[in-house]
């Protein structure tokens, strides 16, 4: 929440990336984050918060993604998983988000490389 996603990324489980190059070169050709707005916080079941937040990137603001943070191990890690979202403007699903199953991703990998 205080805009240290080098942090942020730090504490995450990414089940995307085999290895942690992988998952840093994609990062990379994905661009940075300029900001981010948390919209809300689901903590009912303390061993698994959702965080719904936007994402806001030079050229396009995402629309509400959902984000688990698990408790594991005496703290709290956010899992990855990949996430579509449609940005088509023309589409009739323009801004809809999908969420995959965790797991590791050959084709969103060897795609950044």
């Amino acid at each position: 929440m205080n805009r240290d996603y080098d942090k942020m990324l730090s504490l995450s489980d990414d089940y995307r990336f085999k290895t942690e190059r992988a998952r840093l070169d994609f990062l990379e050709a994905q661009g940075a984050p300029i900001d981010y707005r948390i919209l809300s916080v689901d903590d009912s079941n303390p061993s698994k918060i959702v965080v719904s937040s936007i994402t806001k990137y030079e050229d396009m603001e995402l629309p509400p993604i959902k984000h688990i943070l698990a408790f594991e191990e005496g703290m709290y890690k956010l899992q990855m998983r990949n996430v579509v979202v449609n940005m088509i403007p023309s589409s009739p699903d323009y801004k809809t988000v999908e969420y995959e199953p965790e797991k590791v991703d050959d084709d969103l990998e060897d795609h950044f490389k």
